[in-house]
């Protein structure tokens, strides 16, 4: 592992960070709304409620806006910590899951199961909301091995 630089100074929590955004924007993807035999995923039930004007002039809007740029946002995140930048991109990973997780939380407990033919599908949000979990923990693990490697590395030579 990297003492100096701490690109690689705790692989564990960032690797958790990163299983955690990928399982978000996959969970992205799968189903969230199911209408009869047709299931859509997030994205297409975005461009449905944009089609029908629901929120038009509603401040919920914003967070139709937030969330088509998950991916690229998640991304990011990833890229950042890569480059060695770990705090910017667990702050920014923070972000990403509070919102994903908020949503998926609410459309998990408005969800009516598989059982259904008009209304909101498990799949998807259940799993976003796991994501996000497994990214605040690992967001978690990055931030207080900032502090405990603080301590290691304070004066002294390498």
């Amino acid at each position: 592992m990297l003492s100096r630089t701490g690109a690689a100074r705790h692989p564990p929590a960032a690797a958790l960070t990163a299983a955690g955004l990928t399982t978000v924007g996959i969970g992205t993807f799968l189903p969230w709304v199911v209408s009869g035999t047709v299931l859509r995923d997030s994205y297409q039930s975005i461009a449905v409620i944009r089609t029908v004007g629901v929120l038009d002039g509603n401040p919920l809007a914003l967070l139709l806006d937030a969330w088509t740029l998950l991916i690229p946002v998640i991304t990011l995140c990833i890229v950042v910590y890569a480059v060695g930048f770990r705090r910017s991109a667990a702050t920014i990973s923070t972000v990403v899951a509070i919102i994903s997780g908020t949503v998926a939380g609410f459309a998990t407990v408005l969800g009516g199961g598989e059982d259904i033919s008009l209304g909101i599908s498990s799949t998807g949000p259940v799993t976003t909301l796991i994501g996000s979990v497994l990214a605040l923990v690992g967001v978690v693990g990055i931030f207080t091995g900032r502090r405990s490697s603080a301590t290691e590395d304070a004066g002294g030579e390498p």
